[in-house]
């Protein structure tokens, strides 16, 4: 065969041949595919989180409205027993001022005609109607600020049904971010290679979290250092000459704020100013996410509650009848209370109690070991008010309840 037949014809079966794509190539793509995925579900799970910090945040907002309304209400009604009570002494202070006229205005008194009794009676005359004047002034006062509170009151229920729009509009963004989170986390958590690289993610992210805290924390700290050191040097008497604008006590020493900023970090790592705020992770080996579904959350402790209370948990927003998990092994009990309605006490085998509050109903009981279904997310409780959700408590050795944010937000 001619040498040029045969290349020919060697060329043409290469071309039969289909080409075979690198093992790596691949192997990148496939990797590329799971971090993209792993990076929509972890944008999907911060917006779903922060829309349920936005929802409780509302919430909060409206408990110390009414709460002002409360004390608004109280204020008025003592300041309207207090007018009550000098509205007869008034009335006659008002008659005594317009009828008065030297010593006849005081009946008693006009049988005292010399000199000297005169001179006393005109002296207990002035006493008295001193005092009168005292309480008719001081009428005038109260009524003055029972108008100013009344005001207010008008004020704040106004901003309080602003309050309650925003809440409902909050609630709605929640509830929406969850089910687009229920929609991402479909079918892509059942691969491998995406669970991976989704806890890698949400690994970096938790420690870029942490780590903008802890440069927060330390400017903060370097703050209050300049702030004490400029209190120090504050105490010191000095000329007033030498102070531009600042108020100088009766001893000389200047009152110029120090500008330090006080308390502490209130932010998504939950540390600072709030008794508990900086438990940290107490999750150990095995511990379990609560919530088993989309869920979203926020760093809720130490907000404010109805009552004068204030928050003692994480509250975790999932549809109604999720799964709820032992977290360790242990023993759950039921309770049912006005607050939680439906709760479960967990006696953790790790040494810690955990409180689970406004389930829809209950499920295995008991000694139970960690992820055993234990009930269902539900609103029961004063969670009536609000939308389906966890109420969820760490209590360290079966103490004071802390802050459980950072454990939440570690394995959920």
């Amino acid at each position: 065969m001619h040498m040029r037949a045969l290349w020919a014809i060697l060329a043409g079966m290469a071309l039969l041949v289909p080409a075979v794509p690198s093992t790596s190539v691949r192997a990148d793509e496939s990797d590329d595919a799971a971090q993209q995925a792993a990076e929509e579900i972890a944008d999907a799970r911060e917006r779903a989180n922060a829309a349920a910090d936005a929802l409780f945040q509302a919430e909060s907002d409206l408990d110390q409205l009414e709460l002002s309304q409360q004390a608004l209400e109280s204020d008025i009604a003592v300041l309207q027993s207090q007018i009550d009570a000098l509205r007869a002494t008034v009335e006659k202070v008002a008659i005594n001022r317009f009828t008065r006229s030297g010593t006849d205005s005081l009946p008693l008194l006009t049988g005292f005609r010399s000199a000297g009794e005169q001179a006393q009676v005109a002296v207990l005359i002035d006493v008295v109607n001193e005092t009168s004047a005292e309480d008719f002034d001081e009428f005038d006062a109260l009524n003055a600020e029972l108008e100013d509170k009344r005001a207010e009151l008008d004020q704040a229920e106004v901003d309080a049904e602003a309050a309650r729009d925003e809440l409902d509009r909050r609630r709605e963004d929640a509830l929406a971010e969850i089910e687009r989170l229920k929609e991402v986390e479909a079918q892509r958590l059942e691969d491998e290679a995406v669970r991976t690289a989704l806890a890698a993610e949400e690994a970096e992210r938790r420690r870029q979290e942490d780590a903008a805290a802890d440069a927060l924390r330390a400017q903060a700290a370097a703050q209050d250092s300049v702030g004490s050191q400029s209190q120090l040097g504050a105490n010191v008497p000095v000329d007033s000459t030498q102070i531009d604008g600042d108020d100088i006590d009766s001893s000389g020493a200047t009152n110029k704020s120090t500008g330090g900023t006080g308390g502490g970090l209130t932010g998504n790592t939950g540390a600072g100013a709030r008794p508990g705020g900086a438990a940290g992770d107490l999750a150990g080996p095995g511990w379990v996410c609560p919530v088993q579904g989309p869920v979203g959350f926020g760093d809720t402790w130490g907000a404010p509650r109805s009552g004068g209370r204030s928050h003692q948990g994480v509250d975790m927003i999932a549809n109604r009848g999720v799964p709820l998990v032992a977290v360790v092994d242990g023993f759950a009990q039921s309770k049912v209370n006005t607050l939680g309605g439906n709760t479960v006490q967990l006696a953790g085998a790790d040494g810690n109690k955990y409180y689970y509050a406004h389930l829809d109903s209950w499920a295995t009981l008991g000694q139970v070991t960690a992820g055993t279904v234990i009930g269902y997310v539900g609103d029961t409780g004063n969670a009536k008010f609000s939308t389906p959700h966890l109420h969820f408590e760490i209590h360290p050795g079966g103490g004071a309840a802390v802050n459980p944010y950072a454990t939440v937000r570690n394995h959920c």
